[in-house]
C-alpha cells in the first residue's frame, strides 16, 4: 500500500513539472512568432514608404544658411503634370531671408480662403501678408480681403444681436450703430441679406419697444402724481397687458402702495376675499368669492384676479382627480401585495408631489411594504436553514417568524422548517452520542481483522457520507488507516464539524443502498460504536433525500 501510493505521488509530480515545461515552451514560441510578426510589418512599411518616410520617395536635401527653413527636392515617378519641387518650411518660412526665395503664392492662398469663408485663417493670412509680403500680393487685394473680413465680422456681430432674448438700450445702440457700419462697408454686400433683414427688423421693434416703455412711464409717473384712482388702474393694466412687469418693478410696488391708498369704499372687501381664497387655494371659499366678485359694481376692474381665481380652481380640480387616482392605486397595490406594484405607487404619488395631501394612504402603504420586506426576509433565512442544514439559523428563523406574527403568510416554509428541525434535533443527538463514544469502543471496531459484514456495511456508509471515494472504502485494510487517524482527521472530529450541506444526493443514495437491510436491534449485539455510527448516518441520509424531495 505505501509503496503503490509512492509510486502515484512521484508520477503526479512528474505530470505537473512536464505541463510547466510544455507552457514554457508555448510562451517562448509564441513570442518568437510576435518577434518575426513584427519585424515583417516593418519591413513592408519601409518599403511603401522609401528610405525618408515621404510616401514612397528618394529625397535629396540641402540646408538653408538659416536654421529655422530648408528646401528638399523630390524626385518621384512623373506625374501627371510636371513638378519642379516642393517647398518644406517651418512656421517662419514667410519670414524672408538675405537669399532670393521665391514667394508662396499668397495670391492664390487668399482667393481660395475668401471662397470658403475660413475667417481665423484669413485673418491670420493677412497678419502675415502685411508684415512681409504686401508689395508681392497687391495692396488693392489685400484690401478686398481685409474688407471681406470685416464684412464677415460685422455678420457674425448682427447675429449675435439677433440671437439674444433681452436688449438693453446699451446693446440697441451698439445694434444701430453696427447696421449703420453695414451701408458704409465697402464690402457691405458681403453680409448675407437675411441676416440684414433680421437685423433691422429687431432694431425697429426694440425701438418701438423702447418708445412705448418710455410712453407708459411718462404716463405711469402722470397718473402717481395726480392721485387719480381710474388713470392708475389703466396705466398699471396696460404694463400687465403688455408683459413689462420686470421693466416697471420698482414702478409697480409703488403703484400697489398708491392703490391701498386710492381704493374706493366696498372693494377693498371684494379684493381682500378674492385675494385670500387664493392664498389659501380652498375650493369652496374661492368659488364664493368668483360669485361675489362678478355680481359686484367692480366686476371689471377685478377681471385679472377673478381670472386666476378661476385658473386656480382648475388647478385644485385637477389635483383633487389626481389624489384620486393615485389613492385607487395604492389601494390596489396593498390589496395585491405584490413589492414591485406597492414601491411603483409608492414612487409615483411621491413624484406626482401628493405625499402632504396624502399622508394616511402614503403611511398605510409604507407600514404594508414594510411587512412585505420582513416576510420576504424571514422567508428567504427560512429558505437559507433549511439549504444549509443549520440547526441554530433554523432555530432562530423559526423563532423569528413566530414572534412576528407571519404564521399564515408563511405557514408552509414554517412547517417545513419545523419538520427539518425536530429531524436535525434528533441528528444533533445522535452525534452527541457518536461524540461520547470512548477510545475503547472504536477501538474495537478498528481490531477485526475480518470484521462482521454489518459491521463493513456501516462504515462504509459512514466514509461515504464523509467525503471519502466509495471504491477505496471497499478495502476494509483502507477503513482501518482512516480510523487511525487522529487531531482534525480523526473520525469524532470529522463528525463533529460535518455539514450537512456538503452531501451530494449521490453519495446519499449509495450509502442509503449500503445500510437499507441493516435494523438498530441487530447491530447493539455486534458493537455499540457500529450501532451509533449507524443511527447517524441513517438520519444524515434520511435528511439529504427528504430535502430533494421538498426541492
Amino acid at each position: 500500500w505505501y509503496q503503490r501510493r509512492v509510486r502515484k505521488q512521484w508520477y503526479q509530480r512528474r505530470v505537473r513539472v512536464e505541463k510547466i515545461w510544455l507552457l514554457v515552451i508555448c510562451i517562448l514560441l509564441a513570442i518568437v512568432l510576435l518577434i518575426i510578426i513584427f519585424f515583417i510589418v516593418r519591413l513592408r512599411r519601409e518599403k511603401q514608404t522609401g528610405k525618408h518616410g515621404l510616401g514612397g520617395y528618394e529625397t535629396k536635401g540641402t540646408a538653408t544658411d538659416s536654421p529655422a527653413s530648408m528646401v528638399i527636392k523630390v524626385e518621384s515617378a512623373p506625374p501627371a503634370k510636371p513638378v519642379e519641387g516642393i517647398m518644406i518650411v517651418s512656421n517662419a518660412a514667410l519670414r524672408p531671408t538675405t537669399r532670393e526665395r521665391t514667394p508662396p503664392d499668397l495670391a492664390a492662398k487668399l482667393d481660395q480662403l475668401l471662397k470658403g469663408r475660413d475667417e481665423k485663417k484669413l485673418s491670420a493670412l493677412l497678419e502675415t501678408i502685411n508684415e512681409y509680403y504686401k508689395d508681392q500680393v497687391g495692396l488693392d487685394k489685400v484690401a478686398h480681403a481685409q474688407d471681406v473680413l470685416e464684412a464677415w465680422r460685422l455678420e457674425a456681430e448682427l447675429q449675435g444681436f439677433c440671437n439674444r432674448s433681452e436688449m438693453t438700450p446699451e446693446d440697441i445702440g451698439a445694434l444701430k450703430s453696427a447696421v449703420q457700419r453695414v451701408d458704409t462697408a465697402r464690402e457691405g454686400d458681403k453680409v448675407h441679406p437675411m441676416v440684414v433683414k433680421h437685423a433691422r427688423q429687431r432694431l425697429k421693434s426694440e425701438l418701438a419697444k423702447q418708445a412705448v416703455i418710455a410712453e407708459l412711464r411718462e404716463r405711469l409717473t402722470h397718473a402717481l402724481q395726480s392721485d387719480s384712482y381710474e388713470d392708475l388702474e389703466t396705466v398699471v393694466e396696460t404694463i400687465r397687458a403688455k408683459q413689462f412687469d420686470s421693466v416697471f418693478e420698482k414702478e409697480l410696488e409703488y403703484a400697489r402702495v398708491q392703490f391701498a391708498k386710492l381704493t374706493p369704499p366696498g372693494r377693498s372687501a371684494v379684493e381682500g376675499e378674492l385675494t385670500s381664497a387664493i392664498t389659501s387655494r380652498n375650493s369652496a371659499a374661492l368659488q364664493r368669492a368668483i360669485q361675489k366678485a362678478e355680481g359686484s359694481a367692480f366686476r371689471d376692474a377685478l377681471v385679472g384676479q377673478i381670472a386666476v381665481a378661476k385658473r386656480t380652481v382648475t388647478e385644485l380640480e385637477e389635483i383633487k382627480q389626481l389624489q384620486n387616482l393615485h389613492r385607487l392605486k395604492i389601494a390596489t397595490a396593498i390589496k395585491s401585495g405584490e413589492i414591485k406594484k406597492m414601491e411603483t405607487a409608492l414612487s409615483n404619488a411621491k413624484m406626482d408631489g401628493c405625499g402632504e395631501d396624502l399622508k394616511i394612504e402614503i403611511g398605510d402603504l409604507e407600514t404594508a411594504l414594510k411587512r412585505r420586506y420582513l416576510q420576504k426576509r424571514l422567508k428567504g433565512n427560512l429558505n437559507v436553514a433549511i439549504q444549509n442544514l443549520d440547526l441554530v439559523k433554523l432555530r432562530r428563523a423559526i423563532n423569528e417568524v413566530t414572534a412576528s406574527g407571519f404564521l399564515k403568510e408563511l405557514g408552509i416554509e414554517l412547517d417545513q422548517a419545523q419538520g427539518l428541525l425536530s429531524k436535525l434535533e434528533r441528528l444533533d443527538l445522535i452525534k452527541k452520542a457518536v461524540l461520547e463514544l470512548t477510545n475503547n469502543n472504536i477501538a474495537e471496531i478498528k481490531s477485526y481483522t475480518a470484521p462482521p459484514v454489518q459491521v463493513h456495511k456501516v462504515l462504509m456508509a459512514l466514509l461515504i457520507v464523509l467525503g471519502e471515494e466509495p471504491d477505496v472504502v471497499r478495502d476494509w485494510f483502507e477503513i482501518q488507516v482512516i480510523l487511525v487517524r487522529t487531531g482534525r482527521h480523526s473520525l469524532k472530529r470529522r463528525v463533529q464539524e460535518y455539514n450537512h450541506a456538503n452531501l451530494s444526493i449521490g453519495n446519499a443514495r449509495r450509502a442509503a443502498n449500503i445500510i437499507n437491510d441493516l435494523s438498530p436491534e441487530e447491530l447493539s449485539s455486534i458493537s455499540k460504536a457500529a450501532k451509533v455510527f449507524y443511527l447517524w448516518t441513517s438520519a444524515v441520509v434520511e435528511d439529504r433525500l427528504s430535502l430533494d424531495i421538498i426541492k
